[in-house]
């Protein structure tokens, strides 16, 4: 095993979604599966954290749940990346899980590009969320304005154009990349491109930690 490879430990009560998701990382370089669980309470038994880099957790499972799994792992040394998937979109478990320190909430309906990549944002220390979960998360995040107040913009990194802050405003909305092409008439992949400059200019690795930079300078 190569030493650079990302060390992933499944915990799924279902087999089918375990043998999936292995598929998945099977199909790359730089991801391994190093262990696998049907419900928390069997993970902490397995665990290692010296030989795991990063828990991907189902949130409701029998015996021990992803976010109680989260919170056990949180006390023990050296506790590996912690992201949730799940199958069912809910503001409470999203709201659990990154408040006791997960890197992310994705859904288990996303394409398996998507998934692979979140595994590795959330290694390098980004915090990732579905698209689909993204507009909830903004409505917490998002400083409270008055009525008749103006949001204000905070500084922007030199060499952003106008386009980029169009994109980024959208972002800031919770828009998925399809929603912001539709909305600004341009094609997926321009507006892939503009997001991916944008977490370099902001000196990001997710697209959650852009929003809350951004929406954090607006306060």
């Amino acid at each position: 095993m190569a030493t650079d490879q990302i060390r992933v430990f499944l915990v799924d009560d279902d087999p089918l979604v375990r043998d999936v998701l292995t598929r998945y990382f099977q199909s790359t370089d730089d991801i391994i599966v190093v262990g696998t669980a049907s419900n928390g309470a069997d993970a902490l038994e397995q665990i290692d954290p010296s030989a795991v880099d990063i828990v991907l957790s189902d949130v409701h499972m029998p015996k021990m749940g992803g976010a109680t799994l989260l919170r056990n792992l949180a006390q023990r040394p050296n506790t590996p990346a912690f992201l949730a998937i799940t199958a069912l979109e809910s503001d409470r478990a999203m709201l659990d899980v990154l408040a006791n320190g997960g890197r992310g909430y994705i859904l288990k309906s996303q394409p398996p590009e998507e998934i692979i990549l979140s595994v590795r944002q959330a290694v390098t220390g980004g915090t990732v969320v579905s698209p689909a979960a993204m507009n909830s998360l903004v409505q917490y995040i998002a400083p409270q304005q008055q009525p008749s107040s103006t949001p204000q913009r905070p500084e922007m990194p030199a060499g952003i154009t106008d386009t980029e802050i169009a994109v980024l405003d959208l972002l800031c909305e919770g828009l998925s990349n399809a929603d912001i092409a539709k909305r600004l008439n341009y094609s997926e992949s321009t507006v892939k491109k503009q997001v991916s400059h944008l977490l370099t200019l902001f000196d990001v690795s997710s697209r959650l930690d852009l929003v809350v930079t951004v929406l954090g300078g607006r306060r």
